[in-house]
């Protein structure tokens, strides 16, 4: 991807198409970051956290440098301070309806438990939490559609259910048409 281009940050919540997207972007010739790892990686997950519940997010600002496109947690959680620190990137909100979107949670995590998802939510698993869960996702999806309203070549609304995705996905970030199909990865029943 040449300098000039925008950085492209995906800013749905996991469980929507998270993955797929991220495959998407790695089919278009970015170079993709999906999730937490590489920082986890770098300092370890209990360094990582105490970072994130801090709100010192540098480690993962410097890290985008490196790389061209980033979905999946921390990523959607931080767009703010992503769009103020890379102006000009574009963002992409996946999501799917609310009930579809608890059932996938629920089938994908159960009752396990993550500091990242109580980073995010407040709560570890979302078995018992539907409700918790539910409100911080529409709340979630809402805010970014509200920073975006007067910025409507920055942001991509794309359902996980919608048809055509990389053709919309490839005429948003100004690619040259493909033949590709949209990737489709990640799938509860593979859990």
């Amino acid at each position: 991807m040449p300098m000039n281009k925008p950085k492209v940050f995906c800013v749905g919540f996991h469980k929507t198409g998270t993955t797929s997207i991220g495959k998407a972007l790695e089919a278009l010739g970015l170079k993709n970051v999906h999730g937490a790892g590489l920082v986890r990686k770098e300092i370890g997950d209990i360094k990582m956290m105490e970072l994130l519940f801090k709100k010192d997010y540098r480690i993962f600002l410097k890290l985008v440098g490196q790389f061209d496109s980033f979905n999946d947690n921390p990523w959607f959680k931080i767009y703010k301070e992503l769009d103020q620190a890379f102006p000009g990137s574009k963002f992409i909100l996946t999501y799917r309806e609310d009930e579809e979107w608890i059932q996938s949670v629920n089938r994908y995590f159960g009752s396990s438990t993550s500091r990242m998802r109580w980073w995010i939510y407040g709560r570890g698993c979302p078995k018992g939490n539907n409700d918790k869960y539910l409100r911080i996702y529409q709340k979630h999806n809402q805010e970014v559609k509200r920073y975006f309203l007067n910025r409507p070549n920055d942001l991509l609304i794309l359902p996980l259910n919608a048809q055509g995705k990389m053709k919309l996905l490839t005429t948003f970030l100004d690619h040259p048409a493909v033949s590709l199909e949209f990737p489709h990865e990640n799938k509860s029943h593979d859990h």
